[in-house]
C-alpha cells in the first residue's frame, strides 16, 4: 500500500512539475514575423517570458517615398540685381522623400492569459531624418540667391514657403530641407493577438503611437528653422508631419512559432 502511494504521489509530482513548465512559458519558445503597417515593412523574432509577458525585437523600413508638388514664394516677382530685370516666379515644383528606418523592442503584457489582448510598451530607435524636400530644377533658383546677398534682399529675403517654414536658396540656387525626430521613439498601444502564438502560425494587430517629440526642420546648412505664420498649404507630407509630436501606429503581423 505504502508503495503504491509513492508511486501515485510520485506520478502526481511529476505531471506538476510538467505542467507548470509548460504553462510557465519563460523563454520555452521562440517566434519569427513579417509585419507590415504605418512604420513600414519589417521582421521580428519574440520569446515568451511568464504567461503575462511576451518580448518581441525587430525592424522595419519605410520605403523611400517620392512625391512632387509645387509650392509658392513668399515673393512672386523681384528685380535680378545682375540682370536689374524684372522676375516672376510665382510657384516652384518641388520633391519630398520620405525614408524611416527604426528598430525596436516592445514587451506585450497580456493581462488575461487565456485572451490573447494585450497592452504593449517598448521604443522604436533609428534613423532621426525621415523627410527631406528639395526643388526639382537644379538651379531654379539662382536669381533668388543672389537678390537675398543685395541690401534690400538681405532686409526681406525670398525663399520657398513649405508648411510653416520659408527656405531660403543656397549659392547653387537650390532650396532643401529636412525634417529630422528624436532617434529614439517610446512606444505605447494595445492589440489583439499573440506575438508568439499557442498554435504554429498567429496573427497580431497593434494600434498606438511613437512619442518622436517635436519635429526639427534643418535647412543645407544644418541650421534649424523656425515656423513661421505663412498660413498657406504648400509642402504635402512635410508641412503635415512637421506638426505632430507624435506617429500613429498601426501594425499587422503574421508570425509562426518557431519551436
Amino acid at each position: 500500500m505504502k508503495k503504491t502511494l509513492l508511486c501515485i504521489a510520485t506520478a502526481f509530482f511529476a505531471m506538476t512539475s510538467a505542467t507548470a513548465q509548460v504553462d510557465s512559458r519563460i523563454f520555452n519558445h521562440l517566434s519569427a514575423a513579417l509585419n507590415v503597417g504605418t512604420p513600414g515593412i519589417g521582421a521580428d523574432v519574440a520569446v515568451p517570458c511568464t504567461r503575462f509577458l511576451d518580448f518581441e525585437a525587430g525592424f522595419s523600413i519605410m520605403p523611400k517615398i517620392t512625391y512632387n508638388t509645387d509650392v509658392h514664394l513668399n515673393m512672386g516677382s523681384f528685380i535680378d540685381p545682375i540682370s536689374n530685370t524684372l522676375v516672376n516666379l510665382s510657384t516652384v515644383p518641388i520633391q519630398g522623400k520620405l525614408n524611416m528606418v527604426n528598430g525596436k523592442f516592445l514587451i506585450n503584457f497580456y493581462p488575461f492569459p487565456l485572451n490573447s489582448f494585450h497592452i504593449t510598451a517598448g521604443a522604436y530607435f533609428g534613423k532621426g531624418s525621415i523627410v527631406e524636400v528639395r526643388n526639382t530644377i537644379p538651379g531654379q533658383l539662382s536669381a533668388i540667391s543672389e537678390y537675398n546677398k543685395s541690401d534690400i534682399g538681405a532686409a526681406k529675403p525670398i525663399g520657398v514657403e513649405v508648411g510653416d517654414y520659408l527656405l531660403k536658396p543656397d549659392d547653387n540656387g537650390d532650396a532643401r530641407a529636412t525634417l529630422n525626430t528624436n532617434g529614439f521613439k517610446p512606444y505605447l498601444g494595445l492589440g489583439y493577438g499573440r506575438a508568439v502564438p499557442h498554435k504554429r502560425v498567429g496573427f497580431k494587430v497593434d494600434l498606438g503611437v511613437m512619442f518622436w517629440g517635436t519635429p526639427d526642420v534643418v535647412d543645407h546648412n544644418g541650421v534649424s528653422l523656425s515656423k513661421q505664420d505663412l498660413d498657406n498649404s504648400d509642402g504635402g507630407a512635410f508641412r503635415v508631419i512637421s506638426k505632430f509630436k507624435v506617429y500613429p501606429v498601426l501594425n499587422f503581423r503574421l508570425c509562426g512559432r518557431i519551436f
